[in-house]
């Protein structure tokens, strides 16, 4: 099992993962033709795509749905995600309790975020286990369960308390941001994966904001948190794919 962000943050999202049957894309916030040309630049050569798993249908994360769609992927996203996407999917899979897709096992938990039925998700392959949550406005001691036990992790850190505060973003939006449905800070982001440290091995910080965060204070202010942890912490970025985990390697 691989595991590569191709694109985080507000101008789209998406998780490319490689399982023993196939490829699995997490969220389809770009076009086809740029998650296939991210896909190719990190080494992956991504053809054709059978399943594409939605966490919620914010635009960010379904921009290159409707194409992969007509060129024949099946849809995996909770019921109340595919009626508010406001099309009648008849190739989709509702994403209840566990089901197998490419040789892995793939099921999801719910987040606090303002959408209809916002989704974490968990991919396992032999034991070992991936969690992705992005998009969650707490980390909620529901949320910390569901990933407890995941060797990787791609898990938000969104924006630094200072930076949002003192920047340009209306105060409505700042507050949406700030509020329990909206997106983890910096900090959150680094005390909750000091519960989670024991296990998990690599965490990849996701849907940093352009204008409210750096990849550099980002990455500082969570290893802060994980002092004496002897994991791996990775950077995601809204422009170019990340490092690629191979999770057996």
């Amino acid at each position: 099992m691989r595991l590569c962000v191709l694109g985080s943050g507000s101008s789209g999202n998406a998780v490319l993962v490689e399982g023993p049957r196939g490829y699995i894309l997490v969220d389809a916030g770009f076009s086809w033709r740029e998650v296939k040309a991210r896909a190719g630049r990190a080494g992956f050569p991504l053809d054709a795509l059978e399943t594409l798993i939605l966490t919620h249908e914010h635009a960010d994360h379904i921009r290159g749905l409707r194409t992969l769609y007509r060129r024949g992927t099946v849809i995996l996203a909770s019921p109340r995600t595919l009626r508010a996407l406001g099309h009648r999917f008849r190739r989709a899979i509702p994403l209840n309790g566990e089901v197998e897709v490419a040789g892995l096992k793939v099921s999801s938990f719910r987040v606090p975020h303002d959408a209809q039925d916002p989704r974490g998700i968990l991919l396992e392959l032999d034991g070992v286990k991936v969690g992705i949550a992005t998009d969650l406005g707490e980390a909620t001691d529901s949320v910390l369960r569901a990933l407890t036990g995941c060797r990787a992790l791609v898990f938000e850190a969104n924006h630094d308390l200072e930076m949002l505060l003192t920047g340009p973003y209306p105060w409505p939006l700042k507050l949406r941001i700030l509020g329990p449905l909206g997106h983890l800070s910096n900090d959150a982001a680094g005390s909750a994966l000091t519960e989670l440290s024991d296990e998990v091995r690599a965490v990849f910080l996701a849907h940093l904001s352009q204008e409210n965060n750096k990849p550099s204070l980002a990455l500082e202010t969570v290893a802060r948190y994980l002092e004496h942890w002897d994991g791996s912490l990775y950077l995601t970025y809204s422009d170019r794919p990340s490092a690629i985990l191979d999770l057996f390697g």
